[in-house]
């Protein structure tokens, strides 16, 4: 818990999803991230770019920022073409892995599929960026059990002694690339970081559930960040779209660093 006085820290995660073009193009925006991050001594920065990035960026020998993969597969080695394991991410010196990604789960990822990959990400030592979130909300609240199922799903799995691994974002689906106004108000981030955080206690203890980190992830935004950060609950966020644009996400972390 926060003690009295200090200011909080916030893990904000940049995924660039199929972008950007090239490799130069990539190494230029990392390079702007890390001119920034260097200057942050409260809000820590994980790129995740695509696949073939990946030992380029850590390559450059850059340690304000992190790096991070995609996805992984749910298998350790095989004749899987164009799958990548866990052991290969983490040798090729990635630190974390987005598991469960809604772009994921779309293209039929499944909760026990989602448990594997977790679980091959401890094998190798890699931290997880665990993504839950439901399709679309309703008046009968029935989205908070589908948020339930898919934590519950993964908690039920990892050892109490792993939960420090994981990074929990939470994602609506139904918000993601809608503007902020049409979509979650702070008011209603800080809810949902209450009720992930309350499920967590649930699965493994009091301490677990407080201890437990929750970004948000949907339409995020330079303009929306700060809100979100400041009254949202959470410990940082998931960034798509603005994450490609230097100026936009080096705003996202000045506005994480005045909180």
């Amino acid at each position: 818990m926060k003690k009295k006085g200090t200011k909080k820290r916030f893990l904000l995660v940049a995924n660039w999803k199929m972008n950007p073009d090239s490799l130069e193009d990539a190494k230029v925006l990392a390079a702007a991230f890390e001119r920034k991050a260097k200057k942050s001594a409260r809000t820590a920065v994980v790129v995740c770019p695509p696949a073939p990035f990946i030992t380029t960026l850590v390559g450059n020998g850059k340690k304000s920022v992190r790096i991070g993969s995609q996805d992984i597969d749910h298998r350790t080695e095989g004749s899987f073409t164009g799958s990548v394991s866990a052991r290969q991410v983490r040798t090729s010196g990635a630190e974390y892995a987005i598991i469960g990604h809604s772009e994921r789960r779309a293209a039929g990822d499944t909760d026990a599929i989602i448990v594997e990959k977790v679980l091959r990400a401890f094998e190798a030592g890699l931290k997880v960026i665990l993504c839950v979130g439901e399709d679309k909300r309703d008046h009968n609240a029935q989205y908070l059990l589908a948020v339930r199922s898919q934590l519950m799903a993964v908690l039920a799995k990892v050892e109490k002694s792993r939960l420090k691994q994981i990074v929990i974002a939470y994602e609506p689906v139904w918000a993601i690339g809608k503007s902020f106004a049409s979509a979650l108000s702070p008011r209603d981030i800080h809810e949902m970081s209450i009720f992930i955080k309350k499920v967590v206690a649930e699965a493994a203890g009091k301490d677990a559930g407080l201890r437990a980190q929750v970004l948000y992830g949907g339409s995020v935004s330079v303009d929306s960040a700060r809100d979100m950060l400041a009254e949202g609950g959470v410990d940082g966020l998931l960034v798509g779209r603005q994450s490609l644009d230097a100026e936009n996400f080096n705003g996202i972390i000045d506005h994480a660093d005045s909180i």
